[in-house]
């Protein structure tokens, strides 16, 4: 039976010249200083050689047994005739099992208890997931390839004020191969009934403006299939060839999204309305300032949506140019339609010399089809 070697100061086993504290079981990290008596031998008798660095006369586990191999390799002793005799013997100390020489007295008290170093290791394991998430996050939002975090339900933001348009290009590109899934633009779109326009390809209903008319389906929907395609929308001019050349429209427009832009389901609403919105910016090439008035979940009867309102500013350069028109009023709103399927898309943009009401009375009007 193997007797267990106390608590104690012993030699380091790991060959550095200081005391290590054994605690009975096992090694700590702390240590002490070799003061140099403390391998002080008795002035009588036969002179016994002193530890140096590189060898200690304790194990490496004071409680192996005999004939067992210690955790680390020790030194060689290198033994040295002690010089002169001591003038005081050395205070004597009771050798341990394995020759090991506990070493009491002042100073020599036993470290502080050392911490469990557990709860660090889990945090910093921790930390190292939340860096890896953030990281995938943040590759998945760049390639556009990935479902997009919604953001915090904010009713009001406002964006910071400027003359410069909104980004005129798009945050994600056209994909090189357009998907087989997406809605093809119908040669008619759908004609009001009873002042509603009824989109059945986005599962939408709306009401049409006073005087706003249903456009030719080749004049909002062109050739590039990677572009959005919008199965109803009626349309009214505001200034007509307002620069010699296009006109300037108020419109409302449906259809079901567009698969270039990502969407995470419910989630993802309000994240999916930004990006087409930043995508709109393209559209909007003479100078204004903007701002988003509303940014927020809404229900469109027993589905989920989000309202994504905003305000365009055209006053400068409309007075210098002449046109009918100064500011704009629009909206952004995606409705979730279920598992395995796109959203509803409805985007509203109302010049404000065709009515100041107009935005507010299609919004109420929005209903499933």
């Amino acid at each position: 039976m193997t007797q267990q070697t106390p608590a104690g100061w012993y030699p380091d086993p790991y060959g550095s010249p200081q005391l290590r504290w054994w605690d009975g079981n096992q090694w700590t990290d702390a240590t002490h200083p070799l003061e140099q008596g403390s391998q002080q031998q008795p002035a009588s008798g036969p002179q016994q050689p002193q530890s140096r660095p590189g060898w200690s006369s304790a194990p490496a586990n004071p409680t192996l047994a005999y004939g067992q191999q210690p955790q680390f390799s020790q030194g060689q002793p290198q033994a040295q005739p002690q010089s002169q005799p001591q003038s005081q013997p050395a205070q004597q100390q009771t050798p341990g099992q394995w020759g090991g020489t506990p070493l009491p007295g002042p100073g020599y008290g036993p470290p502080p208890k050392q911490g469990n170093p557990l709860p660090w290791v889990f945090g910093g394991l921790a930390a190292l997931v939340v860096i890896a998430l953030i990281a995938v996050a943040g590759i998945y939002l760049a390639n556009s390839s990935s479902p997009v975090a919604a953001p915090t339900d904010t009713p009001s933001q406002t964006l910071p004020e400027t003359e410069e348009p909104l980004p005129s290009d798009p945050p994600t590109g056209p994909p090189s191969d357009p998907p087989t899934d997406q809605p093809t633009a119908p040669a008619e779109l759908p004609q009001p009934q009873d002042g509603t326009v009824t989109d059945t390809t986005a599962g939408v209903s709306y009401k049409v403006p006073e005087g706003w008319t249903v456009p030719k389906s080749s004049s909002i929907n062109g050739s590039n299939p990677a572009e959005q395609r919008w199965t109803s929308a009626v349309h009214k001019i505001s200034h007509e060839k307002f620069d010699g050349q296009g006109d300037w429209v108020g419109n409302v427009n449906t259809g079901v999204l567009h698969q270039r832009y990502p969407y995470a389901g419910v989630a993802g609403l309000g994240a999916t309305a930004k990006l087409f919105l930043a995508d709109l910016g393209r559209f909007y090439d003479l100078p204004h300032e903007s701002k988003i008035v509303a940014d927020k979940a809404m229900k469109i009867g027993d589905h989920d949506a989000w309202l994504l309102q905003f305000d365009l500013d055209f006053t400068k350069v409309s007075e210098e140019k002449g046109y009918k028109w100064k500011k704009e009023s629009g909206a952004v709103v995606l409705m979730d339609r279920g598992a395995d399927e796109r959203p509803a898309l409805i985007h509203i943009s109302v010049p404000d010399n065709l009515g100041t009401d107009v935005l507010s009375d299609v919004l109420s009007s929005i209903k499933p089809a």
